[in-house]
């Protein structure tokens, strides 16, 4: 049965994480303090500027680094002190990447592209080309598995991106800046993707720069100078008592923008 409500089960939970880059006299705080909740089959969309923090954080919630200080639980593993095998096992186990650039392999074909993290992580060959042709058929590209990445249009490379992300259904999909090199008509195929993963039951979690793209999402957090400064989240009619579908605020500190 398909499910777009979020759970009350935290997927989620980092608090007063801390990432300092080159600690002394010339420190960069690129996380400075950041408390933070997302349960599953939560829609979220973290937004900032750049040098926000915004990435930093997403290469945390990633398992692509680990902060300096703070805590990070993961389904209720913590995750913050991991070492490099560890957490590769995790971002294996629970998330799929989606990156602005693609980062498709140009001489490798479409399924060929979807398959090849499925080697490495060990998977049967009968079923790994079945989990992608099944990837690439659930976002529309049935028709390319035997194309090159410069046979293919950006929104067509996205979607066979999205679709190596998917293959092994990660219960979290990670997407940084997933349209940033799109035009509007595929900006919104993918999108309308990334809904439909959410729609499954899975998390989605936007990294963006773009307003519009944040409101996306059921939830937009707003970064700023390593800090959390706003967490709104869309509530449906019936959540809402009859008011419609309007981003309310949970947790802001705009203010800070005036100082």
């Amino acid at each position: 049965m398909e499910t777009d409500r979020p759970s009350d089960k935290i997927l989620i939970e980092i608090k007063d994480m801390r990432k300092i880059y080159n600690p002394g006299e010339n420190e960069v705080h690129a996380l400075d303090g950041v408390d933070l909740t997302i349960c599953e089959r939560e829609f979220v969309a973290i937004i900032g500027h750049s040098g926000s923090g915004k990435s930093t954080l997403m290469n945390m919630l990633g398992c692509l680094d680990v902060p300096t200080t703070g805590t990070y639980q993961l389904h209720g593993i913590d995750v913050s002190d991991m070492d490099d095998d560890e957490l590769s096992d995790v971002r294996n186990r629970e998330i799929g990447f989606i990156f602005q650039g693609f980062n498709l392999i140009q001489n490798l074909t479409a399924v060929e592209n979807v398959t090849l993290p499925l080697i490495y992580r060990g998977v049967g060959k009968k079923e790994r080309e079945e989990l992608a042709l099944r990837a690439l058929e659930k976002v529309g590209l049935s028709h390319r598995l035997d194309h090159k990445p410069a046979q293919m249009s950006g929104g067509q490379q996205q979607r066979v991106a999205i679709a190596r992300a998917i293959a092994q259904a990660p219960p979290i999909i990670l997407a940084d800046e997933p349209t940033g090199n799109l035009d509007s008509n595929s900006t919104g195929e993918i999108l309308q993707i990334l809904r439909e993963l959410h729609s499954e039951g899975r998390t989605v979690i936007l990294i963006t720069h773009d307003n519009e793209i944040a409101e996306q999402a059921d939830r937009v957090i707003k970064i700023r100078d390593g800090r959390i400064v706003s967490d709104t989240r869309r509530v449906t009619q019936a959540e809402g008592g009859g008011h419609g579908q309007d981003m309310i605020q949970e947790k802001g500190m705009e203010d800070e923008e005036n100082e």
